[in-house]
């Protein structure tokens, strides 16, 4: 315990005392002289901090109510899509459905067109097979009027006239 009597630790009550008056001192001249900026200073920072805080949960509320458009935007838009999409089948449905009757009506023209050209192909080989058959006829008759024949002869040559018309038919 000699250490307490002449160390550091040992306590001289005029030291003390001094020391208290001087710290009450201190804390007088702090008080009126340091307290009121550090508190100034710190309401004024409690008051910005209060500020941003409240300026964050505006701009929050703000972002919120935005984020709320852009769904309802982005809603929109996609029912709009979905309407488009619609339109746009029901468009191509009626364009097919065009495509396909005007096929119909342009292979049914053709077909009828074929069947005519058929129609005048046949009268003009029917023509052409009645042409014939008078010039045949018409050489029958020559020589049937050259040739004074006989009726075996005659009906020869009617049957081999017949017979060349079936082979030309």
């Amino acid at each position: 315990m000699d250490f307490i009597k002449e160390g550091l630790l040992r306590v001289d009550p005029g030291l003390f005392l001094w020391t208290i008056i001087t710290f009450m001192v201190l804390m007088l001249i702090l008080w009126k002289m340091a307290w009121k900026p550090i508190v100034d200073a710190l309401d004024a920072r409690s008051e910005r901090i209060r500020g941003d805080i409240e300026s964050a949960d505006r701009k929050r509320i703000e972002a919120e109510k935005l984020l709320a458009q852009h769904k309802e935007m982005m809603d929109r838009a996609k029912d709009e899509a979905a309407e488009i999409i619609a339109k746009s089948k029901i468009e191509a449905e009626k364009i097919r459905n065009e495509i396909i009757e005007k096929a119909n009506n342009d292979s049914r023209e053709l077909a009828e067109r074929a069947k005519q050209e058929i129609k005048l192909a046949k009268e003009e080989a029917l023509a052409e097979i009645k042409s014939e058959i008078v010039n045949i006829s018409t050489e029958i008759a020559s020589k049937i009027i050259n040739k004074n024949l006989n009726p075996e002869d005659q009906k020869s040559l009617v049957q081999e006239t017949l017979d060349k018309l079936r082979t030309v038919q």
